[in-house]
């Protein structure tokens, strides 16, 4: 008698349920419940998606942003395997080694919120949305044209809205709310700026919002909230601050929130430069942004002693002598070979001070593109942002500089020196927001635009691009 082979597995149908798609078996695609899980007794669900993820570090970045297959000590605990799917578990392993560095210009940020994202089923999903979005982009595969976005974005939009109006009183239900529109805001901005899908200014609004419902955003930093929503919401408040120079608008944030920002944490070193900080420059920008909309609005003349303060507080200054140095020789020493090294968050704060300058001159005083006062704070910017490494994180953060200097320079050297840049930020980040200004900046070079207004110059980036 010949021996008996086993049967052979069925293949799974399109549609199948979860259970039956893991154990690769055949449905019956009975809703709500398939016979073969309502004979089983286990709990029938056709609402999850399965994700495939490599395990495969990326190539080209620098070791800091790649995927440790061994994933974090708190992903692998026994507790958080029970409640994870696969897919689940694989996108936050990603999101926290090779998202969550992109948001900081440190080599070691502040832990990423996966602890509350176990917790927090809207922080969870917009996490694992967020992830496998920048996959996708960073290994060029599409993921239009499939079901999978629509029912995945809609998901994420309930739990939100659900966990919402269960937590109109409840602070701490609030800021899990706050993080998962953060990280939307950030998905839509950076990412997915240019899909249908993208809503970055209602997401905008909803920080905006549920910041207010906090207490306000000084307030909300007094508060001593944890230092992953602190250093989202710098960003946050840093990219509505840029925008909104750009798109010649008040920003949606009080200038004095840059006086209190800085008491937690922020996407960027801190560091003094003299007595001037990132904070600062923002504080002046933001300042800036409110002066150059009471001007039209009020229909106003310009105040010169206002342009000059202005003036005053950006423009780039050097460490003077003073008696500290003489009391404290050994202080401020430069290590053999590490002046460059050293000169790299100079170089980055100068950067957007210049940048600065020219939306004084431009949007607030009104010279034209060519002017001397113009042009030489673009080239200015362009020899700081030419003095950054590629290799440094400040290096992937200077986009706003990029942008504004890129948009009034008029020499094809100078052009692709802009795009180069351009390009190698892009390269790092994998960020869609780039290749939306890139393709804004040689179509304006093209324009007639090129010579016109500042708000005519950065008319053409999408409303949904983050810029920072």
């Amino acid at each position: 008698m010949p021996p008996r082979t086993p049967p052979k597995r069925q293949r799974t149908v399109a549609g199948s349920c979860w259970q039956c798609k893991t154990r690769r078996v055949k449905c019956d695609l009975t809703s709500p419940e398939c016979r073969r899980c309502l004979v089983s007794g286990t709990s029938c669900s056709y609402g999850k998606l399965r994700v495939r993820w490599s395990s495969k570090p990326a190539k080209g970045l620098p070791p800091g942003y790649q995927l440790d297959v061994a994933g974090s000590p708190l992903l692998r605990s026994p507790t958080s395997q029970n409640s994870l799917t696969e897919s689940e578990r694989k996108a936050l392993e990603y999101f926290q080694f090779a998202v969550w560095p992109l948001f900081s210009t440190s080599f070691d940020p502040c832990p990423p919120p996966i602890r509350l994202a176990l917790d927090c089923q809207p922080v969870l999903l917009t996490m694992c949305e967020l992830a496998e979005a920048h996959r996708a982009h960073r290994e060029q595969w599409s993921r239009q044209g499939t079901e999978v976005i629509p029912s995945k974005r809609l998901n994420c939009l309930t739990a939100v809205r659900k966990q919402l109006e269960g937590s109109a009183s409840d602070t701490q239900g609030l800021s899990c709310v706050l993080l998962a529109v953060l990280l939307l805001y950030f998905l839509d901005g950076y990412i997915e700026c240019t899909a249908q899908s993208a809503s970055t200014g209602s997401h905008r609004v909803g920080v905006r919002a549920i910041v207010e419902n906090l207490g306000g955003f000084s307030a909300f930093y007094d508060q001593g909230h944890q230092d992953d929503v602190h250093m989202l919401l710098s960003q946050f408040a840093s990219t509505d601050l840029t925008r909104a120079l750009l798109d010649d608008r008040a920003p949606c944030l009080p200038a004095d929130i840059w006086l209190h920002i800085e008491q937690g944490t922020v996407w960027w070193e801190k560091q003094r430069y003299g007595e001037t900080t990132l904070a600062s420059i923002f504080h002046t920008m933001a300042e800036m942004g409110f002066y150059r909309q009471s001007l039209r609005v009020n229909s106003l003349e310009i105040s010169t002693e206002q342009v000059r303060r202005f003036e005053s507080v950006l423009q780039p200054r050097f460490v003077t002598f003073s008696t500290y140095h003489l009391t404290n020789e050994t202080a401020h020493l430069v290590k053999q070979g590490g002046a460059l090294e050293a000169m790299q968050p100079l170089a980055f704060a100068r950067a957007f001070q210049h940048s600065a300058l020219i939306f004084l001159y431009r949007a607030i005083c009104g010279l034209p593109a060519r002017h001397f006062l113009v042009q030489q704070h673009v080239q200015s910017c362009l020899e700081c942002m030419g003095g950054i490494k590629r290799t440094s994180k400040t290096h992937n953060c200077i986009v706003f500089p990029l942008y504004v200097a890129g948009a009034h320079v008029f020499h094809p050297e100078q052009q692709g020196f802009i795009l180069q840049k351009m390009d190698d930020i892009y390269e790092t980040l994998r960020f869609d927001s780039l290749l939306s200004i890139r393709a804004a900046l040689e179509e304006l070079w093209l324009s007639p635009q090129h010579e016109g207004s500042w708000a005519q110059m950065f008319s053409r980036l999408g409303q949904d691009v983050l810029v920072l």
